[in-house]
């Protein structure tokens, strides 16, 4: 969304679609980046709780717990402060330091990127609520046991599979797309990808996960960012003739 206003002022010169297109963008950001923020604030808490208590780790990631939560006012508030905070440093350190046409190449990135990992959002969601699987902290409480991954078994509260950390983790592999040498993006690539694999084995280990469920989480992510490579590479390669 940075990327997308800092190309809307530096182009268009209508002030009333500027301000409109701001307001609308910056919105939608804050929600997202609240809930972001709010969720992390919540795994943050109750894994300290579960320390003290002797609790498995991955108990963290029950759905529906809003005992950890942080009051809404002071969630949204760190989250404005964080969001001016990466604004003014991406305009000046970065933004404001490449030319119109790298500009319009990150602006195409934004884009199929947004795009592409909302359809990977809803992918993984509606997967969770479908398949309704059991963790493995969870079997033989309160009645869920375990099913495989094949075993699809309706919205029982349960959302095992797929595993919505390793998709989080996993969108950082778009990153890559940002920078603009083939070095560059390698290295990144390299560095999210070993990212995701750490988080993988760790929602393992703590038993919040099966292997089936991080392993489909990471397919579905990969597949996107092939399609996405594809997307870009296309549209960059229309605007070069």
């Amino acid at each position: 969304m940075i990327i997308l206003n800092f190309y809307v002022f530096s182009k268009f010169e209508s002030k009333l679609i500027k301000y409109i297109i701001l307001f609308l963008s910056f919105i939608y950001t804050l929600i997202k980046a609240n809930t972001l923020v709010s969720e992390t604030f919540k795994y943050i808490f109750a894994t300290m709780d579960n320390i003290e208590r002797h609790k498995p780790l991955g108990v963290a990631s029950n759905e529906g717990d809003t005992s950890n939560a942080l009051p809404m006012g002071l969630s949204f508030l760190i989250t404005f402060i964080l969001l001016m905070l990466i604004t003014l440093f991406v305009t000046k350190f970065w933004l404001q330091q490449v030319t119109q046409t790298e500009i319009e190449r990150l602006v195409r990135v934004a884009f199929v990127s947004f795009f592409v990992l909302l359809v990977g959002l809803e992918t993984i969601d509606s997967l969770k609520e479908l398949w309704g699987r059991a963790r493995p902290y969870e079997i033989g409480h309160d009645g869920a046991h375990f099913t495989n991954w094949l075993t699809i078994n309706g919205n029982t509260g349960h959302s095992s599979f797929p595993s919505g950390h390793t998709t989080d983790a996993a969108y950082l592999m778009f990153w890559a797309f940002y920078f603009k040498t083939r070095v560059a993006q390698k290295r990144m690539f390299i560095i999210a990808f070993m990212f995701t694999i750490i988080m993988c084995v760790s929602r393992l280990r703590i038993g919040a996960h099966f292997l089936g469920d991080v392993t489909m989480a990471f397919t579905l992510i990969t597949l996107l960012m092939i399609a996405a490579d594809y997307m870009i590479y296309k549209w960059n390669a229309k605007h070069l003739h």
